[in-house]
């Protein structure tokens, strides 16, 4: 292809890689193979995510970066990075190695197929002789360490049939409930999903880098995922020799198909290496086409083109330089490519208990969370009794004594307390106590953010407005009282109704909960993309409860008008600290007026100062965290008049 121009790939990267007559993700006009599979819906899910984040357009100037890749790769002195990864079986309850809760040893062909094309191994369907032909010299694992610290295979079964039995493309319920509620740190690990998809004819899709960390990984169908090379793997041709698979964790690294833009000049897919093509190419042809006349025939054979899996055996140089670019940039893949996840399980030890907390239950009508965690034995002696410390924004610690038997690698839900919290942002931290024994301390505690919203007492009435977008006749919204009874709604028509602005009074009454629920049926919200739609809703005064427009397809806003009570020791002053949890750095948020505080110092769980600082002017509110190693830390700040503690989360 041509030479990188940065310009253009800046305005590539993240405003398209193929233009769109359609407003949305939808398969109904998408090209597809001869026997009607969609080969990949990357393009899409980009496209989807430009609409809902704006900042996901932003891209680093890549050529230098890229220059060096290639002198490291001639001189041969580019180190193998090994990336652990985590694949989330999504099933529907069956037993292992049936329909969609595929077996582990289809999960490892998939892994061992990744090495294979990845580092171009000799004898294996990954080699080729081309002079072009890269080792990339990336590497995969399964992770044999989870977030919390425990053993782990790397292959995480979830049965989500009450959720749902199958899932959609880009945006949907993919995006908006499976991912967030089953993603593992992505600047820890690589996650991949096997699902099977609502659209039968989907085989998968990627995120680019530099997208949301709550959505970042691989969606991959269920029986394209993995190779028939390993025995008892039975998977249907072509899509079955796990070429899927390395299709899209090339997108995940920034690669283009082979045929980006369409077109036999341009950048296209800004691989000098790549011959220029102009269409996607299916099947295995026995005669090699020749798209763009004049240069060399199309690289059918190439992982970014749509080939099926027995033809494809090729990255080039160029793409492995592009791959390692990202790998290599801190906005990007670079947390990944440096992360430490053990690649074998942890050694078996004595006494290895482990507490992770699972879900807060929050309860915004009556402003109560009932926090549900697991409490695992790892270890080799049966665990009969611990202690459980829990605590809410670093106040009064709570004890939790439990008794029973758990051999290893046994486990239990628990059910806390219910307890009633203070409006605003909170943390909840849950631990094992110090005193009870155990020989490794890295599972021993857990910790969440979480929101109370305000209850809305002494008012009568909830003033709404809207403004619509382009396409208001995708728009609709209803107000439920706590018994789920529509108490007002409406809907919109297209072209009279586009870019218009609707003011509604809704009237409420004391002691209530009330559901507000706003719905884009083509899950793009009502802004920013076509159109500056938004939604608000205010008290008779003024003072927003919710303002909004950029969601998916659904947004919900509970209003509650409830007297709240709430628990003492657990009050979290009004200070707050963002992002919590943090990567790199977070800021200290004082209540308007407030003076600055004398200092701050950060202690970990075991109660080290790890940071001691004085505060002197408003930027000494961010607070850098890069030496600081993964956990939950006690952020301690210094007022004239009083000390406040806030836990958070260094990522």
């Amino acid at each position: 292809m041509n030479k990188f121009f940065i310009s253009t790939l800046i305005l590539f990267l993240f405003i398209g890689i193929q233009s769109f007559g359609q407003k949305s993700y939808s398969t109904e006009n998408l090209k597809r193979s001869e026997d009607g599979i969609i080969r990949c819906l990357t393009d899409q899910n980009t496209e989807y995510l430009q609409k809902r984040n704006p900042d996901y357009k932003k891209i680093k100037n890549l050529q230098e970066k890229i220059s060096k890749q290639r002198n490291l790769k001639v001189s041969g002195v580019a180190e193998v990075i090994r990336i652990p990864v985590v694949v989330h079986v999504i099933n529907n309850g069956e037993a292992i190695g049936s329909g969609t809760n595929i077996s582990d040893a289809q999960v490892i062909s998939q892994i061992r197929v990744l090495n294979e094309d990845f580092r171009r191994i000799s004898g294996t369907r990954g080699f080729n002789t081309h002079p072009d032909g890269a080792d990339t010299e990336i590497e995969f694992y399964l992770a044999k360490e989870d977030p919390n610290c425990n053993p782990t295979t790397g292959i995480d079964r979830i049965n989500l049939s009450n959720l749902s039995t199958s899932w959609s493309g880009p945006g949907g319920n993919t995006d908006n409930v499976l991912k967030p509620q089953t993603i593992w740190d992505s600047n820890r690990y690589m996650n991949i999903w096997t699902v099977k998809f609502s659209d039968n004819d989907n085989l998968g899709f990627a995120q680019f880098p530099g997208g949301s960390d709550t959505t970042d990984g691989i969606v991959i169908s269920y029986d394209s995922f993995g190779s028939i090379d390993t025995a008892g793997v039975v998977l249907s041709p072509p899509y079955n020799l796990g070429r899927t698979t390395t299709h899209e964790v090339g997108h995940y690294f920034g690669l283009y198909h082979t045929f980006n833009g369409k077109s036999c000049t341009g950048t296209g897919d800004f691989a000098d290496d790549t011959p220029p093509t102009n269409v996607e190419n299916y099947g295995c042809p026995t005669t090699i086409p020749d798209s763009c006349p004049g240069g060399d025939d199309d690289m059918i054979e190439n992982y970014m083109d749509y080939s099926d899996d027995i033809c494809m055996n090729i990255f080039t140089n160029d793409q492995a330089a592009i791959m390692r670019s990202y790998l290599d940039d801190q906005e990007f893949r670079l947390t990944l490519a440096n992360s430490n996840i053990s690649d074998t399980p942890p050694s078996e030890i004595q006494f290895d208990t482990s507490v992770t907390l699972l879900n807060l239950n929050t309860d915004n009508c009556i402003g109560e969370i009932t926090p549900k965690i697991k409490l695992a034995n790892y270890g080799t002696s049966t665990l009969t009794s611990t202690t459980i410390l829990y605590q809410i924004n670093g106040g009064v610690v709570q004890e939790y004594n439990w008794s029973g038997s758990l051999a290893q690698n046994q486990s239990t839900i628990i059910s806390l307390p219910t307890q009633n919290p203070p409006e605003g942002d909170n943390v909840f931290l849950v631990k094992l106590d110090r005193d009870s024994s155990d020989d490794r301390d890295c599972n021993n505690e857990d910790a969440n953010n979480f929101e109370i919203t305000p209850a809305y007492q002494n008012i009568n009435q909830i003033v709404f407005t809207l403004l619509t977008d382009d396409y208001s006749e995708e728009t609709s919204w209803e107000l439920k009282d706590s018994s789920g009874t529509i108490l007002y709604s409406d809907s919109y028509n297209s072209g009279a109704d586009n870019n218009k602005l609707f003011t509604e009074t809704f009237n409420i009454a004391q002691d209530q909960c009330y559901t507000f629920t706003i719905y884009d049926s083509e899950s793009d919200g009502i802004c920013c993309t076509y159109g500056e739609g938004y939604y608000q809703l205010a008290t008779p005064a003024g003072a927003i409860i919710k303002r909004g427009g950029e969601f998916a397809g659904i947004e919900t806003t509970t209003i509650s008008t409830i007297e709240r009570v709430v628990d003492p020791g657990t009050s979290n002053e009004k200070i707050r600290i963002y992002p919590n949890p943090t990567l790199i750095n977070f800021k200290i948020d004082l209540v308007s007026g407030e003076k600055l505080p004398k200092n701050y110092q950060i202690f970990n769980s075991l109660g080290q100062l790890m940071l001691d600082a004085k505060i002197q002017t408003e930027d000494d509110l961010i607070v850098n965290t890069v030496a600081l190693s993964n956990g939950i830390y006690f952020l301690r700040i210094y007022r004239t008049d009083k000390t406040t503690v806030i836990p958070f989360i260094k990522k």
